[in-house]
């Protein structure tokens, strides 16, 4: 994989990754079960603008507070995809900030052409870094480009009880030509004590009526 010719690589970075794009995108992402609630945050890159800085989330109905930024100088744009090769290698993240406590969070990412170093997946939230298991969501290879290949990957972390409010996940590479080509951030807040109240209300207004049948 690492032995790429460079005539691929251009093809790969002019071409194919423009065209592997346009059928990926948001395919194979799979949208957490608290999504669209009141106290839940999405955010979805499918067309970036800047190879390096920050992008803004993209995709209809993104509502956080978050940006996603490659990290690494000589990245450069394939279409609307981040390349970072042939001799970038590269290094994101991910950062949202809001005021209530987060509870839950979901990050899903796609690549092209050569893959992430899975390892360097992690979650600071202030008070620590979190590490998480990944969950492969896809992986299909494109012989047209020397075997690249187009892989959906998602980690999820817990964060009920640190009270953060702010976090940044960082993920990188090992090597250079690695294509960023869509990424979604799910975030779910604690509910508020109304909130809960609310819950515990209606638990017991289901209960007491099931108990007078």
């Amino acid at each position: 994989m690492t032995d790429m010719k460079p005539t691929l690589l251009v093809a790969l970075a002019l071409s194919g990754v423009g065209a592997l794009s346009v059928a990926a995108d948001s395919s194979h992402f799979v949208a957490p079960s608290f999504r669209g609630n009141a106290n839940a945050d999405f955010a979805g890159w499918e067309n970036f603008t800047t190879p390096v800085g920050a992008n803004a989330p993209d995709v209809v109905g993104s509502d956080a507070a978050a940006t996603l930024s490659q990290n690494s100088a000589g990245a450069i744009m394939a279409g609307s995809d981040i390349y970072a090769g042939p001799v970038a290698v590269g290094s994101f993240s991910v950062s949202y900030d809001v005021t209530s406590p987060i509870a839950t969070v979901v990050f899903q990412v796609r690549t092209l052409g050569l893959q992430l170093n899975y390892n360097s997946v992690s979650l600071n939230y202030g008070g620590g870094t979190l590490s998480a298991t990944r969950t492969e969501l896809e992986r299909a290879t494109d012989d047209t480009f020397g075997g690249s290949m187009s892989v959906t990957s998602s980690w999820t972390w817990d964060l009920s009880g640190v009270n953060a409010t702010a976090l940044n996940i960082s993920f990188g590479a090992n090597t250079p030509h690695v294509v960023l080509d869509a990424a979604q951030l799910d975030v779910a807040a604690v509910p508020e004590p109304e909130t809960w109240a609310m819950i515990s209300g209606a638990g017991l207004l289901a209960f007491a009526l099931w108990r007078r049948r």
